[in-house]
């Protein structure tokens, strides 16, 4: 084992606090982002022009209309739900569809 010199207190504070941060950042990036009605309505229009309705994301996965209808109005999460509508969609995941949406709006304010 090496010999570490001992932290002083300032030095024991920034390392906590930069764990602290770390793990916050991390539980950020693995939580999913949420979604404004608008944007709920144009994920169903763009499932809707691919022939998908929330009934076949339900059926497909095996959970009831219902609960795709409150993920997709961002009342809701469930990754499973998140993850099927977004690989319906083509995308990577969840985050990416929405981090799109929300750029898209941007661009058209």
């Amino acid at each position: 084992m090496k010999n570490q010199k001992p932290m002083t207190d300032e030095e024991l504070s920034e390392f906590i606090a930069q764990k602290i941060a770390e793990k916050k950042a991390a539980a950020i990036a693995r939580a999913s982002k949420k979604i404004t009605p608008e944007q709920g309505l144009y994920i169903k229009y763009r499932l809707k022009c691919m022939g998908m309705s929330s009934a076949d994301i339900a059926f497909e996965i095996g959970c009831s209309k219902q609960n795709v209808c409150n993920v997709l109005s961002g009342k809701s999460h469930s990754q499973r739900i998140e993850r099927a509508v977004a690989s319906r969609l083509g995308y990577k995941s969840w985050n990416d569809m929405v981090t799109e949406l929300r750029a898209m709006r941007e661009m058209a304010a």
